[in-house]
Formats: C-alpha cells, sequence, structure tokens
C-alpha cells in the first residue's frame, strides 16, 4: 500500500464521521478523552475544534503541543488514529473565519466572546486500519499500516510492535 492510498482512506474516513476523539495528556500516564465535532480546515486532515480557554484540553495542549485524535468506521471495521501537533488559536480572525453557528448553544457571545478559542490539531502521523479495505498489515490486523509526515511528504514506516518480555 502507497502512503497516498492510506492518506486518502485516513481522509474518507474522517469526512464520513461527524464526532472523533480528542485524547490529551494530564502528565503522569494520565490520558484525557474526550468526544468533539471538529470543525474542517483547508484540507481533510487539518483539524480545528473549538472549545473554552479555561477547558481542560487547552490547558493540557499549551503544556504539551500535542493530541491524539482517534474515530472509527464501523461499517469497515476501520479506526484511523492521529498523532498531532497542537496549538491554541485565540487570534480573533482566525477564530471568526472558522465559526460555525451551531456553537452559539455553548458560547452565547460567539467567536468574539472571550470564551472561545480554536485547538489546531495538525497530524504527524497517522495509523490506519480498515478490515473491509484490506488496510490490514501482517501479522494480520494486529498492527495499523502507519504514514508519518517527513518534511511535507507521507512516508510508510514500520509500525511500534512490543516484546512481551520488555
Amino acid at each position: 500500500m502507497t502512503p497516498d492510498v492510506l492518506l486518502a482512506r485516513a481522509c474518507e474516513i474522517l469526512r464520513s464521521r461527524p464526532y472523533v476523539f480528542l485524547c490529551t495528556s494530564a502528565g503522569a500516564g494520565v490520558v484525557n478523552a474526550r468526544q468533539v465535532q471538529p470543525l474542517r480546515g483547508d484540507d481533510d486532515l487539518d483539524l480545528w475544534v473549538g472549545t473554552s480557554p479555561r477547558s481542560r484540553k487547552v490547558a493540557e495542549v499549551r503544556d504539551t503541543g500535542l493530541a491524539t485524535v482517534a474515530v472509527d468506521d464501523p461499517r469497515a471495521f476501520a479506526t484511523v488514529t492521529m498523532r498531532c501537533e497542537a496549538t491554541v488559536v485565540s487570534d480573533l480572525p482566525e477564530r471568526l473565519a472558522r465559526w460555525d453557528e451551531e456553537l452559539r448553544a455553548f458560547f452565547p457571545a460567539g467567536p468574539e466572546g472571550d470564551d472561545f478559542v480554536l485547538v489546531h490539531l495538525v497530524p504527524t502521523r497517522i495509523e490506519l486500519i480498515d478490515f473491509v479495505n484490506a488496510i490490514t498489515p501482517d501479522p494480520y490486523g494486529l498492527v495499523p499500516a502507519v504514514i508519518q509526515r517527513v518534511g511535507g511528504n507521507w512516508s510508510l514506516v514500520t509500525p511500534d510492535r512490543y516484546d512481551a518480555g520488555e
């Protein structure tokens, strides 16, 4: 499988699902996950999340600069997991540009209010398993197909495996 094929399938899954899980680290091995509805970016992998600057996810992104996004497609028994560089964006023109009026229920003051910021997620590594489309590397279905961004290009990489004795 080529990186382009894997990237296209990951994008297809992301487009088909309105919600994703956003995972951030609280340190000391604690990971927090929450379901979010991303605001789409300029391409299918460029995700934005609207949230409160006082949220736990914002504090954790500011501490680490990292997040993981996970989404599934149950029809294909498929999952996409993306390791992302994450930044908090409070720039008003960007908030206005990314605003979705459906967010007003959560942020009554809208994008101009002081309780609304964006988290920008840029994937650096994508792991994909998709049984219906035969994206199931050997050993069959036990590891994902993995692509990683190196510079501006995506490359195939060997998935992480750990010896049970370690």
